[in-house]
């Protein structure tokens, strides 16, 4: 049975040295990885790729952003958030295991008769590392968690400053 053909995939076969550009606008159902359904990558996912060729190597930068729908961790509203993500892999010309493991941190070993790089898990992997640890909707005024009116009012009716900023004024006027 033959490989099956990833989402995400460039053609290195012929290619020259230099440094090669690529879009990709994908759907995040397109991956078979429900991580990515239970986000809310409901949108598109515009994906570029700069691949740069060396006799040796190549070095392949992923660029990821997409629309993101999450609800506050706090008051439970609906949000939306651009996200992006940035990945570097290394694909090293050799035959597999001529690369030692400490060496190969970061580096992934390629065969000079490859002709495909299959990145669809790459932008996987660089999808849900752009996704938040936290979401909170600091703009929302349903969640009064963030707000800090009362600060600013009470600061505003006394119009008094702190003792530090006093401090702060006269050293100010001392060497003025």
């Amino acid at each position: 049975m033959g490989k099956e053909k990833g989402l995400l995939e460039i053609r290195i076969a012929g290619l020259s040295e230099g440094i090669y550009e690529y879009d990709f606008t994908c759907q995040a159902s397109g991956f078979t990885n429900p991580e990515l359904a239970e986000p809310g990558f409901s949108k598109e996912i515009r994906t570029r790729v700069v691949a740069n060729k060396t006799d040796s190597e190549i070095t392949i930068d992923i660029e990821t952003k997409t629309l993101a729908e999450f609800n506050c961790d706090i008051c439970l509203a609906p949000l939306k958030k651009e996200l992006t993500g940035m990945y570097r892999v290394f694909f090293v010309f050799g035959e597999p295991g001529s690369v030692s493991e400490e060496q190969s941190e970061g580096y992934r070993v390629l065969d000079r008769n490859a002709s495909v790089i299959d990145l669809t898990e790459d932008v996987r992997e660089t999808l849900l590392l752009s996704k938040p640890l936290k979401v909170v909707c600091i703009d929302n005024p349903e969640c009064s968690v963030y707000r800090e009116d009362g600060a600013e009012q009470s600061e505003e009716k006394h119009g008094a400053k702190s003792l530090w900023q006093e401090s702060l004024e006269k050293l100010k006027n001392k060497y003025h």
